[in-house]
């Protein structure tokens, strides 16, 4: 195991939803044996200052290594390569310079996989996360040669819970697993994503001088959701909590900010062989230690069935003490599924005449904290795990400007006409606030879903200065525009930052400046 040089790394208060990268490459005559692990540790930290994360430790074994990073993990395979991050990281902006490194090796990129939930912050987000829709464009930019050029969903309901955001291409389109190589494996992912955890679920993650990391993953039960793995774990200073665990080809991570009013944890077990546990008793299990007030859960496989039977992707019963909100499946162009599911405490029947989110009746916890989460009234209240494809568009136009009602949809009736409604009526009230136009974007009126009914939370931190921030500070200096460019990419701050800088050279750099700040 490798530590960095500081003894104890500060907290990254910021926001917990993760963004995902997963990016599969093709082997070549030329290419080394061991594949991308053949990268060096200096190639690795150049790709982590562009996503603005630093490596912290590491662990490895015969099929991959794992590494723990300031902000959330790396997997890296010989032939894949997985990258996730939270806070206000750069996730993407790492994609281009690891291609070029994979082209060094002889290596080309054959399937790329991006997913994420909604954020809680958007508005702290760099481009091109400052929404769904610039992600997809910028992905194009650089897997539109792959296959159909990539498609684009957003799983789940806007306006309850987190929704699921995928973006996917695949160079041979939809593969089935019969027709897989005898020794290649689909792979299957579970993902949890929870909110508002309960007080005393989330304090074992503030840093205790006593304990050390390992005390803390044992003693809150992380140890046992995949007793065989190789645990490389870390409790930051305060508070946050990082986990990787490895075995053969599959992993599990764990990255939680426990601090209450943004308190979050994700869990994702990844490269199992399905058959060796239950997604449900996982899932069970995760939320008996955490005890959130709201989860989402995906499940994926990346490869198709041809016979239309999946034995992945449904969760055979919904966690104990949660109703179910939404339930989401999307088959994918490029072969393969994912299911999403959003469950809470309070999740009613409509069906009953009582109100989703109405009072739930439950029994307060010793000292008066109610940590369990609440049950629904009686079993009729709950509302039903109904699967329903909701909105995806697989080919974006070239102009952002376009109306939601053009977007694909797999139920195209009720459900589709109400989504379109909605976002155009959210289109309108961010148009008067000068956030969008009239005919706002799928990508970018998603991220505002969870915040529909108020303004948005503001974040309570800030992310530090990064050696790629002092480059565009310097490039500012001499030339303005390439310090807006390299922060924000071309778009109207840039077009601003050349007038300024045509009029009165002074005042373009100051303006560099002050976008360079601002994100």
């Amino acid at each position: 195991m490798t530590l960095d040089t500081t003894p104890v790394l500060p907290n990254p208060v910021f926001e917990g939803s993760e963004k995902r990268v997963e990016i599969d490459f093709n082997f070549s005559a030329a290419s080394p044996a061991n594949g991308l692990r053949a990268l060096s540790r200096g190639q690795l930290d150049e790709l982590m200052s562009l996503a603005a994360c630093t490596i912290v430790s590491s662990r490895t074994n015969a099929e991959l290594d794992g590494y723990v990073l300031s902000e959330s993990s790396l997997f890296v395979y010989p032939t894949k390569w997985v990258l996730k991050t939270c806070g206000t990281t750069k996730l993407l902006r790492a994609v281009p310079r690891l291609l070029e490194m994979a082209a060094e090796l002889s290596m080309a990129p054959r399937r790329c996989k991006y997913s994420r939930a909604s954020f809680l912050f958007p508005e702290q987000q760099p481009f091109p996360h400052t929404s769904f829709e610039h992600e997809a464009f910028f992905l194009r930019q650089h897997f539109g040669h792959l296959g159909n050029g990539g498609s684009a969903y957003v799983l789940g309901d806007m306006f309850n819970g987190l929704q699921w955001h995928v973006y996917v291409a695949d160079a041979q389109g939809a593969v089935y697993a019969d027709e897989l190589h005898p020794m290649a494996k689909p792979t299957h992912k579970l993902e949890v994503c929870m909110t508002d955890l309960a007080k005393s679920a989330a304090a074992p993650f503030f840093r205790d001088p006593a304990k050390s990391a390992a005390q803390v993953t044992t003693e809150t039960g992380i140890r046992g959701l995949v007793p065989s793995a190789d645990i490389d774990d870390y409790v930051f200073e305060p508070c946050g909590y990082s986990m990787n665990g490895i075995a053969g080809g599959g992993f599990i991570t764990i990255h939680i900010t426990p601090e209450d009013g943004f308190s979050y944890a994700s869990v994702e077990v990844s490269g199992f062989d399905p058959a060796g546990y239950d997604p449900a008793d996982m899932v069970s299990r995760i939320l008996g230690i955490f005890k959130p007030g709201k989860v989402s859960v995906s499940l994926s496989v990346d490869v198709a069935s041809s016979s239309g039977e999946y034995s992945w992707g449904t969760l055979a019963a919904r966690p104990h003490g949660y109703g179910c909100q939404s339930a989401t499946c999307q088959e994918l162009a490029t072969g393969g599924r994912v299911a999403y599911y959003t469950f809470s405490p309070a999740a009613v029947s409509f069906a009953a005449g009582t109100k989703e989110g109405a009072p739930m009746t439950a029994a307060p916890a010793k000292g008066g904290e109610a940590d369990a989460p609440l049950r629904p009234a009686s079993p009729a209240t709950v509302l039903r795990s109904t699967l329903r494809h909701m909105p995806s568009f697989s080919s974006l136009p070239s102009d952002s400007d376009y109306d939601v009602a053009s977007t694909s949809s797999g139920d195209e009736n009720e459900v589709g006409s109400r989504l379109a409604a909605a976002l155009r009526e959210l289109g309108r009230s961010r148009s008067r606030s000068g956030s969008l136009s009239p005919k706002s974007s799928i990508g970018a009126a998603s991220e505002q879903g969870d915040v529909a009914a108020g303004p948005p939370k503001k974040h309570p931190g800030t992310m530090a200065l990064t050696c790629s921030d002092i480059c565009k500070f310097i490039a500012a200096v001499f030339l303005p525009p390439l310090g807006v460019w390299l922060e924000t990419g071309c778009g109207k701050d840039l077009a601003i930052n050349i007038l300024l800088t045509l009029l009165i050279w002074i005042p373009g750099i100051i303006h560099a400046f002050y976008i360079i700040i601002k994100h």
